[in-house]
This record gives C-alpha cells, structure tokens and sequence, in this order.
C-alpha cells in the first residue's frame, strides 16, 4: 500500500499563486514532414541529435526550437550568374495575359491562406518566430498583397505595350525582413509580368520556398521564378546582367556588407531596416503605452521594418512610465518558439554576444541600464536609460541586432520632434497621447513616411504605399504606387552635349544649403498663393509672345504647361479607406535637382515647385534663360535657382545629403562611380503628370485609433 505521506499534492490555491499551467508545445510535425520531401540542390535537412535536450537552440542558423538542424548550401557569385540566365526569355511571364495572370495570383493568395499552419512552423523552426504571430499578422497580409496586386494588374491592363517589362526584376532580402515584405516585391513584380529572382538570406529561405512551390503550383512557370539562398552582400552580379531592369533591396546600402557601383543605370528600389521611435506624452494611457513598447520592440522577434529601439518620453512622466515598463518587463515569459506559452522569443546566441557587448560598454560610460535578468549573460530584454546614452555614443549600427531599447526625457513637442527626427530611418514613428492636437501638431512635424497612432502601431494595408524617406530607402512600396514602379512608361535616353561651364569655380554647395533652408518655409506656403505666382508668371510670358516671334511656340508651350501642372496637382491620392482610420497626406521631396537633359521637361519644373520642393536647374544656356530667370525673381530666394552645368558641379550635389533627388535621363560619369547607396538620389523621369508627380512628393500615411479625431483633416493647403 502506498504511504500516502509520501504523495506529492498540488492545491487550487498554488496553482492560482503561481498562474503555472504546465508545459505546452507546438506541434512541428507538418513543418518537419515538408523539409524532409522538399530537399532540392540548395538545401538539406538533418534530424537532431538525439543528446541534444528538447528545447536547447541549434549552433547553425540559431534554429530556436532544436527540433532540427537545416543545412543551405549557398550558391557562389558563378552560380547566380548562371541563375540570371535560365530565368531566360523563353519563359515570358508577360505572355500571360492579365486576366490570366490576375487568376493565377488570386490561386496562390488562396494557397498561401491555405498553408498558414505550414508557415507558421516553417517560420517557428528557422527564425524562431512564434507561431500566433505568423498566422496572425504575417501570412494574412501576405496573401492580401497578392490579392490586391491581381486586381490592379488587370484593372491597369499591365500587359500594354508602353508598360512591357523588359528584363528581369531581382529582389534582395536579408534575414532581417518580415516574411509580408516578401509581398512588397513578389506581388507588384509578378503582377507587372516580370520574370523574377528572389536572393533571400538563409534563416529566410525555407517560407520562401513554400512561396516557390505554391506559385510553381498555381501555374507560375518555374523559369519565370527562380530562387537564390544566400547571406551575400555582393550586388555585382544584378547590377552587371544585362538582363536585370529593376533591382528591389530590402538591406542596409549603408553597411560596408553591401557593395555595389549602379554604373548600368538599372532602376533601384531601395527599404532599410533602421529601427522606428516612440513618443509617449502624458497624455498617453500609459500602461497601453508599455505595452505597445513591449509588442513593437520585442515582439515578432524584432524582425523589421517596424521594430522600434528609442522611447522618448515626456519628462513629467518618465519615472512613472519607466517604472511601469520595468514591471511589465520583468513579468514576461522568455523562452523558444516553439513554447506556447512565452510571451517573447530569446535573442539566440548571435544577439547575446552583441548585447553583452553593447551592455559591457555602456556600463564602462556609466550609462544607466536595466536588465529583466540580473547578473547574467543570457539574453534578456534591456533598457538603456536618460540622455547620457545619446553623449556617450553607446549607439551604434550593431545594436539593431542587439534587441536593446533607449529610453530618453524630453520636455516639450519640438523637443521630442527633432530627438525622433535626428536619425537616418524616415520608415516610421510612432505617437502616444489622447489629445488630438498634440497628435495633429507632432504628426506634420516629424520626417517619416508613416505615423501611428496609439494601439496602431505598425498598422499596414497593400492599399496603401509605404514611402521611406531620408535614408530608409529609394522609391514605392505598396499601393497603386508600389505597382507603377514596375510598369511605368518608358523614358526616352538623351545623350545631350554637357559643356563645363565658364565659372567651374561656383560654390554650389552654398546653393544647395540657401536651397534647403528656404524650402522649409516655402512648403507652408499654401497652394492657392503658389498659384498666384505661377498665374504672374504665365501672364508675363503672354505678354513677351509680341516682343518674341522667335520663342512664341516655346512661350505657349510653356504657358500650357503651367496651368496643366496646377490643375493635375490637385489630383492628389485621397484617403483610400476610413475603415482603417487613415489619413494620407502629400509632402515634398525637398531639394530637387534637375540635370540639363530634363530641363526641358517644364512641367517637371512647375510640379516640383508648386508641390514646395526647392528647385536646382542645370541650365543649357539657351535663349530661354530669360524667362526662368523671371520665374526666379518670382519665388522666394533660394528656392529656384540656375546652375550652370560642370562635372564639378553635379558632383558636389551627388554627395551633398541635402539634395534629395536628382532626375536626369542617363546616369553619368560621376553617378556611375558611386557606391550604390550614394547613387540612388539619381532617377529618371517621363513626361507623364502621374510619374512626375510621384517622383517630386513623398506620401505621409497617418493612423490612428482615437476615434472620429481620425477624421480630422490633416491635408495639405
């Protein structure tokens, strides 16, 4: 008989005390099954050692859930070479016709939404991502890409021949990504008919495998989509093909990994991955605050674009926030993907050492840190706390792998605006507060392309584009205008006559800096004041028509293209949607350059200007000088002005960082030699209102929660 003095008893009461219900595991089954029947020449799959304990990470790919090990064999610079090769003409994608095409990307919309389970632990064994946040977040925004894209393949007729692609469209990805910025490329690319190579790091590459085969399932032809594994930075051999069109990059052209000279003048579409801030006022409900810190810098492993590593909060609140975050942090759950029952995910090997490293730094600088786990070198959560972290430089490009979050004071809005405004990403930023005019004031305020809200933070839709701005990135993502960057008209090459000019020696970087100052202002000048402006000017050049028989075509061409410019300015994009609470507003690029090969593009001209943009013009030194020398008296000083054209000159603007775009037609001998991250300011233009007006304006995407002040009208005057 057994001692029952010896039986171990649990009571209700204890359990209740300690909320411990036991241990509760994902099942990998599905995941495993799939690695086992899909081995292909790029990769293989090996079971786990059995020494190894149920739960222990892998050395390779820091594979979270020790379920199994995974081998990608990564291809050589030769080999994806001869991957641009067979991704061959013969299989043209764009031979489908739209309506086709639009039946084949619904089917594998379907099929994506079908295989959620298989993603989610697909996603769970190779970047330890947990399983509710891929079939929550990241596979239904995926599949609505592909949606959205077929619709507007065949709603634009993007089998036209003016929008024929030519070439091949190539997307890079590192393992950084978000498996639904996968759709940012894939959808827009395919639905346009590209032909497409998909280079996705290795911890990436099993979810864009399933992609693979269930676009090769739905009737994609496989020559038409081709895949390469790979962690390499070398972009030499897409931006040397001959074959390549577009290049889509989803890395940091700012790291020395990436290296590369766009010396073809191939079409560059560029998203970083620098990490977005938070402001919270007092205003704010602060334990949502905490908790949508917590979700945006440690949830979904951190992975970009929407992690977020700087806090900014109002001093009034800082000891009150700050405390409710430690607390909060320090109940978390930590452990691997596979657990269901963790709130966040561990770093993994790689990301320890990086923020031991950071850690042991900012302790030497006597930089204030909190740690969910003291004294321990495993990864955990980590706050870097008050404005000594900002003087001692403990910031550095390595921490956005290091998973550490700053949290700093600030005292009023144009404080807090220009600390979140002071770093190179332009992606995003997020606002928490329940007065709406704090919102409305720091929402026009802050140089970023998207604004959340409150509890919308990281709210996206494939109706809406995402717009980098600063260092984030180069061009549309998402959208009707994501889709135009693949098929828009084709631009005629100019080869003109470029001349030194006579006065080499002008200082065209106090240009540019008179340019940038006066812009600012120039962009609050309402749009009805502009008008007036260019009404004067149009009336000016009507007068000169008598005087000048010799110009009278040039004038009345110039004149038509003024008024067609103020009036297609107003066809701005409109709110898509209220159901998502959103307002998008249009802002200007900045300071835009214009080259002598377009600067008979007038309607480039007036576009940019009336948009605010401040305006340098290479002149060709004709006869016309005169009137844009008109115009210039017009406008306040700095923003147009005429620059004579020189090599030295365009490159002093190719590496000023306040020229934010530059449009010409062929791609120069001082681009061409750039590294590519200095080279992407370059860009071409038609002479198409729709691609003009793209291409001088940046859109602001603003969501909020808070009710019908989301009706507000933040727009543009």
């Amino acid at each position: 008989m057994e001692d029952k003095s010896k039986v171990k008893t649990t009571k209700i009461a204890d359990i209740f005390a300690t909320m411990e219900y036991g241990e509760n595991f994902e099942n990998l089954n599905k995941a495993i099954e799939w690695f086992k029947n899909n081995e292909n020449s790029f990769f293989t799959y090996i079971e786990k050692s059995s020494e190894a304990p149920v739960g222990t990470p892998t050395k390779l790919n820091d594979c979270v859930t020790g379920e199994i090990l995974y081998k990608i064999f990564v291809p050589e610079i030769d080999t994806i070479t001869n991957v641009l090769m067979k991704c061959n003409e013969k299989t043209k994608w764009i031979d489908v016709n739209s309506f086709q095409r639009t039946k084949i990307l619904k089917k594998l919309a379907s099929e994506i939404e079908k295989s959620i389970e298989l993603f989610a632990q697909i996603e769970c064994i190779s970047r330890g991502i947990l399983s509710r946040d891929t079939k929550n977040k990241a596979v239904p925004l995926l599949a609505q890409y592909f949606h959205y894209y077929s619709v507007i393949a065949f709603s634009f007729k993007a089998d036209n021949p003016k929008w024929k692609p030519k070439g091949i469209a190539v997307g890079v990805f590192s393992n950084d990504n978000a498996l639904t910025n996968l759709g940012l490329f894939l959808a827009p690319a395919l639905a346009a008919g590209y032909n497409i190579v998909l280079q996705v790091g290795t911890k990436l590459a099993p979810a864009a495998f399933l992609i693979k085969d269930l676009a090769t399932s739905v009737g994609i032809p496989e020559d038409a989509f081709r895949l390469v594994p790979s962690d390499d930075c070398e972009l030499l051999p897409y931006l040397s093909s001959e074959k390549v069109a577009v290049l889509s990059l989803f890395v940091d052209l700012k790291s020395q990994k990436y290296r590369g000279i766009n010396s073809s003048g191939k079409k560059i579409l560029q998203l970083s991955s620098y990490k977005t801030p938070v402001i919270v006022f007092d205003s704010a409900d602060l334990d949502s605050a905490c908790e949508g810190v917590i979700a945006s810098a440690w949830g979904y492993r951190s992975l970009l674009p929407w992690s977020t590593n700087m806090i900014l909060v109002q001093e009034n609140i800082f000891p009150v926030f700050l405390n409710k975050l430690k607390s909060k942090l320090k109940s978390l759950k930590i452990g691997n993907s596979d657990d269901k029952m963790v709130d966040i995910v561990w770093g993994g090997e790689s990301r320890s050492s990086k923020l031991s490293a950071l850690v042991d730094l900012a302790e030497s600088q006597g930089v204030e840190i909190f740690q969910t786990e003291e004294n321990s070198n495993k990864w955990c959560p980590t706050l870097f706390i008050g404005g000594r972290v900002q003087m001692n430089r403990v910031l550095t490009s390595d921490c956005q792998e290091a998973d550490d979050v700053t949290v700093l004071a600030f005292r009023s809005i144009d404080e807090a605006v220009n600390l979140a405004n002071n770093t190179r990403q332009g992606l995003g930023a997020s606002i928490w507060s329940e007065n709406v005019g704090v919102v409305n004031e720091v929402a026009r305020k802050l140089k970023v392309g998207n604004v959340w809200v409150n509890s919308s933070y990281g709210s996206s839709t494939p109706a809406v584009a995402i717009c980098p701005v600063k260092e984030s990135g180069v061009g549309y993502f998402g959208g009707k205008e994501g889709f135009l960057e693949y098929v828009e008209p084709e631009i005629q090459s100019v080869n003109p006559v470029r001349k030194a000019s006579s006065n080499a020696s002008i200082s065209v970087a106090s240009i540019i800096e008179s340019a940038r100052r006066s812009q600012e202002n120039w962009s609050k000048v309402p749009k009805i004041e502009k008008s007036k402006i260019f009404q004067e000017y149009a009336e000016y050049l009507d007068n000169q028509k008598s005087n000048k028989s010799n110009l009278s075509d040039w004038i009345v061409s110039t004149i038509d293209d003024i008024y067609e410019s103020l009036k297609d300015s107003y066809r701005e994009t409109p709110n898509l949607t209220s159901s998502y609470n959103l307002n998008t507003l249009t802002e200007p690029r900045g300071v835009v350059a214009i080259d002598i090969s377009q600067s008979e593009n007038r309607k480039l001209i007036f576009t940019a200007l009336y948009q605010g943009n401040a305006v340098l013009l290479f002149s060709k030194s004709t006869c016309s000088s005169e009137f844009l020398t008109k115009l210039c008296s017009l406008l306040p000083r700095g923003v147009f002005s005429i620059v004579p054209y020189s090599l030295e000159a365009v490159k002093n603007i190719s590496v000023n960082k306040c020229v934010n775009v530059y449009f010409g037609n062929d791609i120069n001998s001082v681009f061409g030699c750039l590294p590519i991250a200095e080279s992407t300011v370059f860009t071409k233009v038609s002479d198409e209102w729709s691609d003009i007006h793209r291409k001088v304006t940046v859109l602001k995407n603003i969501w909020t929660d808070i009710g019908k002040s989301s009706s507000c009208n933040l727009g543009n005057y």
